[in-house]
């Protein structure tokens, strides 16, 4: 039996780093992927 690896797409609205940098100073957390950096399914 073969084992596939899940490919792993970084979230496409923080671009993988799992938060926003706001404009004012400070950031936040990615709410599409809740901060992981991975695209949710």
């Amino acid at each position: 039996m073969k084992t596939t690896a899940k490919s792993t797409a970084a979230c496409p609205f923080c671009s993988g780093k799992g938060y926003f940098q706001l404009l004012l100073g400070g950031s936040e957390t990615c709410p599409s992927c809740r901060g992981s950096g991975k695209e949710r399914r």
